[in-house]
């Protein structure tokens, strides 16, 4: 039976091998974690006669099994028990051998992804043999699948029936095939950027595609490492109805800038966006639309000014051959036409005059409407030349393809000075190069919102942390719009143990997992300061949330719990009350001080001692 480690969206399959890597390069990872707290090469999970084990390879990470902390360079083998939960990073998972119903399902989907809805064959047929071909064969190797398509090539001269073999040979005959091999598919995916950028991809009508960056179980294939491995699922109607799902992806999925929750309907006029890679889908059997302007509207006159007019139009015909036209008639006919053009034309002009002041103000107004979404970018037009000059900063490079876009609608600019920042690749860039210092993989820069930039996460000493402010320093182009929270992990960790003692919980213990803080353990039932001591926690810079697992209990148990480090191996009581022990071959009374602990009461079974605010216990027999 396999073994697995369950996480939340994640299983890891233990069935091949007997050696697997758990880390965050996945170069040398077998299983990837996206996680800036996961080391590149965090643990080793192997397997042997008495089971798996496991064993921290990080230098500066520490790993989590029921609770227990393994920290780096420690060299132990943990042998896992059914059930055992681990935490890598903030990633926590749950060790099982028992069978999960649900991967022969998850199997079947990927079938159908690419084959659609074929049934699954149990094992596929062999391939039909040509005996003068596999002569010169080796018959013990596998036939691939370039040496069958050289075979379906190669003409067939001594048979007497055409035959074609296909590499769909495990398909029965009278099975529709999974996709059409004659006629280009109707619909097209387009990559508009990305490192995939000019791709274009066939899509059929009634066929579901997953999209990621695993080769093993995704239709649509993109190599961008902002792209999830399972990142989003194509589904297409046989009307041609696309609807697209967001398979949990780390970056999400936006749809014309806009994230989605789930499921949402897409058109061919759509942008999706998958991380730094845009696509939409192109219909090729979509008609092309045909504009049409109207000439102006027709106006019929009323019936009796059109019979008054027929009327006249008979009596000049009928006699003006016979009548003389006047000179002068002409002459003031003509001087009029004259005048009544001159005063259109004028008139008209005075109108267009105006219109030319107006336009000087439409073009700022034009120019602020194209730019509205873009609240960082600010701008320059000058109506002499058509030029723009924009400056500032935007979220990704979908906010700038669909900035440039909307200018490029503004038919009245010219040209463009372009000296827009894309914050996107300011901090991927820093990020990759932080990440190449052990010191500072805990710390990564993020962008909220245009022009803003943030530096969050830990490092281990107030050194570290200081030799990170001098580079950002020096190497940060943007450094006034930069806000510092990164938090030395030392430091904090004396905050925290000053706020627990504070309040008494002293003997609560907790560990960081990031930017989270994981309270554990017992505290008297008698403390009511809980809710004060973990308002103080949570604004204390560098931890965004706290996991309270506390418990109250008897005052007497609520000490932490040092019994495996000393023997008592006697005991003297006085009218039912301890008075002396025997500790390590050593007699202490009450106020008697163990390796700095003061005894401060001897229960029957249990010595209470307490130290600097915490208090300890030590469990014996009597």
């Amino acid at each position: 039976m396999p073994a697995h480690l369950i996480g939340e969206g994640l299983i890891l399959n233990l069935e091949n091998g007997k050696e697997w890597i758990i880390g965050r390069d996945p170069e040398f990872s077998d299983f990837v974690i996206e996680d800036p707290a996961v080391s590149r090469k965090h643990a080793l999970l192997s397997k042997d006669l008495e089971g798996f084990y496991l064993s921290n390879l990080s230098d500066s990470k520490s790993i989590y099994v029921n609770g227990i902390e393994y920290e780096s360079g420690n060299p132990e083998r943990i042998l896992l028990k059914e059930g055992d939960q681990i935490q890598f990073g903030s990633h926590s998972f749950r060790f099982s051998e028992e069978e999960i119903p649900l991967q022969k399902e998850k199997k079947k989907d990927v079938y159908e992804d690419v084959f659609g809805d074929l049934e699954e064959p149990a094992e596929p047929p062999p391939p039909p043999r040509n005996e003068s071909r596999n002569e010169s064969r080796d018959e013990s190797r596998e036939e691939t699948g370039e040496e069958k398509l050289e075979r379906i090539e190669e003409p067939q001269e001594d048979a007497e029936e055409p035959s074609y073999n296909t590499i769909f040979d495990d398909v029965e005959s009278d099975s529709e095939l999974p996709f059409n091999l004659l006629q280009p598919a109707t619909l097209m995916l387009k990559v508009i950027s990305g490192p995939n950028a000019g791709a274009e991809i066939g899509l059929e009508r009634g066929r579901s595609y997953v999209i990621g960056r695993d080769p093993n179980s995704c239709g649509v294939l993109f190599h961008d490492y902002s792209v999830s491995h399972n990142h989003a699922k194509l589904n297409i109607t046989a009307d041609g109805v696309m609807e697209i799902e967001d398979l949990g992806s780390k970056n999400g999925v936006l749809v014309n800038g806009l994230p989605i929750k789930g499921n949402a309907v897409i058109t061919t006029k759509d942008l999706i966006a998958l991380g730094t890679t845009v696509f939409m889908i192109i219909d090729r059997e979509t008609a092309q639309e045909t504009l049409y302007f109207p000439v102006g509207p027709s106006v019929e006159a009323p019936e009796h000014v059109e019979s008054e007019l027929h009327e006249s139009v008979a009596a000049v015909e009928s006699d003006w051959k016979n009548r003389p036209l006047p000179i002068k008639h002409l002459i003031a006919a003509g001087s009029f036409l004259t005048i009544f053009f001159i005063v259109f034309i004028s008139f008209f002009s005075l109108f267009k005059s105006d219109q030319i002041v107006d336009t000087r103000k439409e073009p700022t107004t034009r120019i602020k409407e194209a730019l509205a979404k873009y609240s960082g970018v600010e701008f320059s037009y000058n109506p002499a030349t058509g030029k723009l000059f924009i400056v500032g900063h935007v979220l990704t490079s979908v906010d700038y393809q669909e900035m440039l876009y909307r200018i490029g609608e503004v038919n009245f600019v010219q040209s463009t000075d372009n000296n827009v920042v894309i914050d996107e690749l300011v901090w991927k860039s820093m990020n990759d190069i932080l990440s190449q210092n052990p010191d500072w993989r805990g710390v990564s820069i993020r962008s909220s919102e245009p022009g803003k930039f943030e530096v969050v996460g830990t490092v281990n000493t107030a050194v570290q942390s200081a030799a990170l402010s001098d580079f950002l320093t020096v190497n940060f182009p943007y450094l006034d719009k930069l806000q510092n929270n990164v938090v030395a992990e030392d430091v904090l960790t004396t905050q925290i143990q000053s706020v627990l003692v504070k309040y008494g919980f002293g003997s609560v213990a907790f560990q960081l997992a990031g930017n989270e803080l994981v309270l554990s353990g017992n505290y008297s039932n008698e403390n009511k300061n809980s809710d004060k001591m973990l308002k103080d926690l949570n604004l204390l810079p560098g931890i965004s949330r706290v996991k309270n697992y506390t418990t109250p209990t008897n005052p007497n148990a609520a000490g932490i719990n040092i019994s495996q480090n000393y023997q008592v191996t006697g005991n003297s009581t006085t009218n039912g009350h301890g008075y002396s022990v025997i500790v390590n071959g050593k007699i202490y009374e009450v106020g008697g001080s163990v390796d700095g602990m003061m005894i401060t009461a001897i229960e029957p079974k249990t010595i209470l001692l307490e130290k600097d605010g915490i208090k300890y216990k030590i469990d014996y027999r009597q």
